[in-house]
C-alpha cells in the first residue's frame, strides 16, 4: 500500500471523504445545539453560577442561588460567563464551550493518533471519538466534564509528544504546554486535573522502565508555570472564605471519593456498562485492542513499542480510578474515551498494514456493534410509539423518534453485513455511519427529556404573572434551571441538598426568609403576600403532610407543578 496516503484509493475521493466526515462531526456537535431546554441539575447549575458572577461582578467566590458554592473551581464558570456576555443568556451560550472543547478534543486525538500510528490511525481515532454517542451527548450539554477531558487529553498527549521528541526546543514547548494544560484541568474540576495524568505517567514509566524521561522535564520552569495558573484562585478563595479549604479539599475531594456522602453509589461494573453502551457500535472492537499489547514480552520489548501500553494505562487508570470511587456519575468516565479511540485507530492501522493478523474477534466485535445499534434503534421505535412514560408522549406516536429508530435498525443490518464481510473500508464506513445516526437520534430525544428535567415551561408561565413583591419558592425540591430562566434567585422551602454548605453561612434571619423549613414556609404561604411555589408532582400529598392548604394549580408539566396561594 502507498504510505503517502492515509487510506487506499484515489486521493481526491479520500479528501472528499475526510471533508464530509469533518462536516458530519461539526453538525453532530453544533446542529440545533440550543434547541433543548437546560436540563436538571447540571445544566441549570453551571449556567446559574456564571449568571450570578456577571450580576455580582465577583469572579472569585462562586454562588448558586445566592449562596456560597465551592464544589468546583471556576474556570468553566468564567468561560460560560464570557459566552453569556457575548451571546446572551441562552441555551446555546450555556453549551457552546462543551461543543467547542468536544471538537478540539477530536483534533488533539487525531494528532495523537498520527503520532502513535500514522495518518490512518489518526483519522480512525478522530472518527471514532467524534461519533462515540456518549462523547457527542456530553459535548452538547453544559457540564464541566468535556472541558476537563480536553485539558487532560492535552496534558497526556503533550507528555507523549515531549518524551519522544529529539529536538530540545520542541520538547521544551510540549513539556510547558503539558504543565499549562494540567493547571487548567485543576481549575476546571480540582485536583484530579493533576492526580490523573501524574498517576498515568508514573504507571507508564514503571511499566516501560523509561525513568530517564524525568530528567528531561523542565521542572524549574514547568512547576512555577503550573502554580502561576492554578494557585491564585485557590489562594484568593481561601483568603475570602475561611471554610473554603476544608470543604473544597476534604469534603469535595477526599470524602466524595472515599465515602458515599454524595449519595451516588453504583455497582463496580457500572462504568463497564457505560462504556459498552456509550461507545456503541465502536465498543464492539474494544476487546480487540488488547491484542495491541505484547503481554508476554519483557520490559525492554515494551519500551521499544510503548504506544499501546501508554494508551491502555491511560484509559485503564481512569476506568479503575472512578470505578473505585464511592461517587459515580456517567460523565466521570469521559477522560477514558480519547485513548480508547486512539487504540481503535491503531488497531485498524496495524490490521490494514499487516502488522496484526485479522481474527474473528474483530468481525465478531463489529457484528456485536451492529446488534447494539439495533437495540438502540428498537428503543427509539418503542419510545416513538409512546411506550416510554418518562418521555411524556402520553401514548402518542412521535415521528421524530420513530424515523431515527427505523433508520438505526436499517443501519444496524448493514453494519452486521459489513462485519461478516472482509472489506475494512466498508466496515469503517458502516461504523462511522451507524454511530453518526445514534448521535443524530440523541438530538431528537434530548428535547423530550427536557419536558421532565427542566423548569423552562414553568418559568415561561411564571414570568408573565410576576409582580413586584411576589415571592417565588421551590417547595421540597430545587429546580436548578429555574433561577436561570427567571434571572433571579428563588427561595427554597423544606429542602437544602447541595445548597446546604452555602445555607449554613447565612444569618438566621436570611436563612428563614430564603430557605425556610416546612413549618416556616407554611407561615409565608398563609401570609398576605402572593406566593408562587414550584413543586414536584406529588406536591398535594407533601403539602397535606406539612399542613399547607389552599394551593391553586397554574400549570403542570411532566416534571413540576406551578402553584399559587391566591384563592381566586
Amino acid at each position: 500500500m502507498d504510505e503517502s496516503t492515509p487510506l487506499s484509493g484515489d486521493r481526491r475521493v479520500v479528501r472528499l471523504a475526510i471533508v464530509l466526515g469533518a462536516a458530519c462531526l461539526v453538525l453532530l456537535f453544533f446542529w440545533r445545539l440550543g434547541e433543548a431546554p437546560l436540563l436538571e441539575p447540571d445544566e441549570g447549575r453551571y449556567t446559574e453560577i456564571p449568571r450570578e458572577m456577571l450580576t455580582s461582578g465577583d469572579l472569585v467566590t462562586p454562588r448558586l442561588n445566592g449562596v456560597l458554592y465551592f464544589e468546583k473551581p471556576p474556570l468553566y464558570y468564567w468561560l460560560n460567563a464570557a459566552a453569556i456576555r457575548v451571546l446572551g443568556l441562552t441555551e446555546f451560550a450555556a453549551r457552546v464551550w462543551s461543543a467547542v472543547f468536544g471538537l478540539l478534543g477530536v483534533l488533539v486525538t487525531w494528532r495523537l493518533g498520527v503520532e502513535v500510528g500514522g495518518r490512518r490511525a489518526g483519522l480512525v481515532a478522530a472518527a471514532a471519538l467524534g461519533t462515540f454517542p456518549l462523547y457527542v451527548a456530553l459535548g452538547r450539554l453544559a457540564t464541566l466534564d468535556m472541558t476537563l477531558t480536553f485539558f487532560l487529553t492535552v496534558t497526556l498527549a503533550c507528555f507523549w509528544f515531549a518524551h519522544g521528541e529529539g529536538e530540545m526546543r520542541r520538547a521544551q514547548l510540549w513539556w510547558h504546554v503539558a504543565f499549562l494544560a494540567a493547571a487548567l484541568a485543576v481549575l476546571t474540576k480540582g485536583m484530579i486535573g493533576v492526580v490523573i495524568p501524574a498517576s498515568i505517567v508514573f504507571l507508564y514509566l514503571l511499566a516501560t522502565g523509561r525513568w530517564r524521561v524525568l530528567a528531561r522535564v523542565p521542572w524549574l520552569t514547568g512547576i512555577p508555570l503550573f502554580l502561576a495558573v492554578a494557585a491564585p484562585w485557590h489562594v484568593l478563595a481561601a483568603a475570602r472564605n475561611p471554610d473554603f479549604l476544608w470543604f473544597y479539599f476534604v469534603h469535595e475531594h477526599v470524602l466524595r471519593f472515599a465515602t458515599p456522602i454524595a449519595e451516588r453509589h453504583e455497582p463496580l461494573w457500572y462504568f463497564a456498562a457505560v462504556l459498552v453502551l456509550g461507545c456503541a457500535p465502536w465498543s464492539g472492537l474494544f476487546p480487540s485492542v488488547l491484542r495491541l499489547v505484547r503481554w508476554r514480552e519483557r520490559r525492554s520489548a515494551l519500551a521499544e513499542h510503548p504506544e499501546p501500553t501508554f494508551l491502555l494505562l491511560w484509559s485503564g487508570f481512569v476506568f479503575v480510578f472512578f470505578s473505585a470511587s464511592q461517587s459515580k456519575l456517567i460523565p466521570y468516565i469521559l477522560p477514558a474515551l480519547p485513548p480508547l479511540a486512539v487504540m481503535v485507530g491503531l488497531l485498524m492501522a496495524r490490521l490494514r498494514e499487516g502488522e496484526l493478523g485479522a481474527s474473528r474477534l474483530e468481525s465478531g466485535g463489529i457484528v456485536a456493534g451492529g446488534v447494539l445499534t439495533a437495540l438502540v434503534g428498537v428503543f427509539f421505535l418503542w419510545a416513538g410509539l409512546g411506550r416510554v412514560d418518562r418521555l411524556g408522549l402520553g401514548g402518542l406516536v412521535s415521528p421524530g423518534l420513530v424515523i431515527p429508530g427505523g433508520l438505526l435498525v436499517a443501519v444496524a443490518v448493514l453494519l452486521v453485513l459489513a462485519g461478516l464481510g472482509r472489506i475494512w473500508r466498508r466496515r469503517l464506513l458502516a461504523l462511522f455511519v451507524a454511530s453518526c445516526c445514534i448521535g443524530g437520534a440523541i438530538m431528537a430525544v434530548v428535547p423530550l427529556v427536557g419536558r421532565e428535567r427542566s423548569s423552562k415551561a414553568i418559568a415561561d408561565q411564571l414570568r408573565g404573572q410576576l409582580r413586584d413583591g411576589d415571592l417565588v419558592f421551590a417547595y421540597r425540591c430545587y429546580p436548578e434551571s429555574l433561577p436561570v430562566y427567571l434571572e433571579r434567585a428563588v427561595g427554597v422551602a423544606a429542602y437544602q441538598g447541595e445548597l446546604a454548605f452555602g445555607i449554613s453561612h447565612l444569618s438566621g434571619e436570611e436563612r428563614q426568609l430564603r430557605f425556610p423549613t416546612a413549618e416556616e414556609f407554611k407561615a409565608i404561604w398563609d401570609s398576605q403576600n402572593r406566593v408562587y411555589a414550584v413543586a414536584p408532582l406529588n406536591w398535594s400529598r407533601r403539602m397535606a403532610t406539612d399542613g399547607i392548604a389552599g394551593a391553586r394549580v397554574l400549570l403542570e408539566t411532566e416534571g413540576y407543578a406551578l402553584l399559587s396561594n391566591e384563592r381566586r
